[in-house]
């Protein structure tokens, strides 16, 4: 398990970090809730937020769990007690507040799923 906190951005020590995954560019900006489960292998590029939701000053929820092998493109914001799926693609800036499954993409605000498609 690994954990980071930085002057400018929080990743919470209490967050669970699978092994081999790498927070590119120091984890500039990056925000990572306590509660979050983030899986092995995954690369989460700078000023991505993974949190809960909060409506009215209450919060709504869990943070997101993330699988395995996941590629989390800079900006993006991962809200609320979601879980993503082995091998996921999250587009940059995407606004992501749903379930993604497996082997899919998700791009923009809010997300969209896409399949991901194999080329063998």
């Amino acid at each position: 398990m690994l954990s980071f906190v930085f002057a400018s951005h929080a990743v919470s020590a209490k967050a669970v970090i699978g092994n081999g995954t790498v927070f590119h560019h120091h984890a500039l900006g990056c925000t990572v809730h306590g509660k979050c489960v983030i899986g092995s292998d995954d690369h989460i590029f700078p000023n991505v937020t993974i949190g809960s939701k909060w409506s009215n000053g209450v919060c709504e929820g869990d943070s997101p769990q993330i699988g395995d092998r996941v590629f989390i493109g800079a900006g993006a914001v991962l809200l609320g007690d979601i879980k993503i799926g082995d091998d996921v693609i999250i587009g940059s800036n995407a606004v992501v507040t749903c379930d993604v499954p497996s082997n899919s993409i998700a791009i923009g605000i809010p997300a969209q799923i896409k399949s991901r498609k194999r080329v063998d």
